[in-house]
């Protein structure tokens, strides 16, 4: 037997299906998912209950079709040729033409689910719980073994170094995972009431299709969210990806990364602050004390020169009295041959109208005194 290469296996099944009249021009129905955009060209994957075939739009189609009706959920009609791949063993579907054919059952759901729930208020702002602002534990329900969970344990890490994590490992892809997300939402909500406290909760998974987000949109998911005491923070897929969980949250994230971002807050930052605050702080009470110095010794300097003229004036007052007492010392008058005259009753003699002929009288000189009887009154 003589074999042949893998390239010319493939490159024969490639020229049949090239040769396969039925193969072109082909009509097939089925639900959009996967949609993506690479330069001009879009990929998406057409699905159906059974099976999915991957499809593209190149830029030189896209053009000539309805773009809105390019949608991940959407169901349609989509015309095309078989194109075959014969370097990777492989073929899509080239897009030429594209038209609605009824909303896709993902997206029906989705839109059943987000209904009934809205109309029971469980999407009111007024049941939304706001984020701590110091949280000390977060807990992350997501798998243990994709990328968001290392996004996430990096941002929260590389910006605080006080909040303890806890992983809820968590299957958030296929038939078991809607029972995994409910269970450890329900867990974390246990562990906190019983000491253990987790003040956040960080709920979802990195990008997908729609079939693998769509555990985010199962009802079971959205009413286990709102009846948890923790703050629910939803991170589920890329930007443009929304989920039943977003709208039942707390809080929406954008992506696990944005999640994480605002769980908590920088503590390196807060600590460059609190030091910048403690610098100004301790500038301004220097400043404060050397304006109250300032001020006292202002007040002191008045005080004392207040104090100086007030000693300055009253010794001035007494050395004037000093001077009215010395000059009216009767000690210094005596001295300059003066005398004071007084009666038999010790009164003071003030003029001669008061001396009376023939009576005695003391008079006081400076070194002593004598009596005499006046003998005659003159008047000057």
């Amino acid at each position: 037997m003589r074999p042949v290469t893998v390239t010319q296996v493939n490159e024969y099944i490639a020229k049949k299906l090239r040769d396969d009249f039925n193969l072109r021009g082909l009509a097939v129905e089925g639900e959009i998912s996967g949609l993506s955009k690479g330069g001009p060209h879009w990929y998406l994957t057409l699905k159906d209950q059974g099976s999915v075939i991957r499809c593209a739009i190149w830029g030189s189609n896209a053009h000539r079709i309805d773009m809105k009706l390019v949608e991940n959920g959407k169901k349609v009609i989509v015309v095309g040729d078989i194109s075959p791949y014969p370097k990777g063993g492989s073929y899509s579907f080239s897009i030429t033409h594209v038209e609605a054919a009824g909303e896709g059952d993902l997206m029906a759901e989705f839109n059943r689910i987000k209904a009934k729930l809205e109309a029971e208020g469980l999407f009111d702002r007024k049941w939304k719980k706001p984020l701590p602002e110091f949280p000390l534990r977060v807990g992350v329900i997501t798998s243990d073994t994709g990328a968001a969970v290392e996004d996430i344990k990096k941002i929260i890490t590389a910006k605080n170094d006080l909040t303890d994590i806890i992983i809820f490992p968590t299957i958030v892809q296929g038939a078991f995972a809607p029972a995994s997300i409910c269970g450890n939402i329900e867990l974390a909500n246990r562990l906190s009431s019983s000491g253990l406290r987790i003040d956040t909760l960080i709920v979802g998974r990195g990008g997908g299709s729609p079939e693998d987000l769509a555990a985010f949109n199962d009802e079971n998911v959205a009413r286990a969210i709102f009846a948890s005491e923790i703050p629910v923070i939803s991170a589920v897929g890329h930007e443009s990806d929304f989920s039943i969980s977003d709208f039942v949250a707390d809080v929406r994230a954008e992506t696990p990364t944005a999640a994480a971002d605002m769980a908590v807050m920088n503590t390196f930052e807060l600590r460059e602050q609190i030091d910048d605050m403690r610098l100004a702080l301790i500038q301004s009470v220097r400043q404060k004390i050397e304006t109250e110095r300032m001020l006292l010794q202002s007040r002191t300097d008045l005080l004392y020169s207040n104090m100086k003229n007030k000693v300055s004036e009253a010794r001035s007052s007494v050395e004037r009295a000093m001077i009215v007492i010395r000059e009216n010392d009767p000690r210094n008058i005596f001295a300059k041959g003066y005398a004071a005259v007084t009666d038999d009753t010790g009164h003071i003699v003030p003029d001669t109208s008061s001396i009376t002929a023939g009576s005695e009288y003391n008079i006081r000189m400076r070194d002593g005194s004598f009596t005499a009887r006046a003998i005659e009154v003159r008047k000057d």
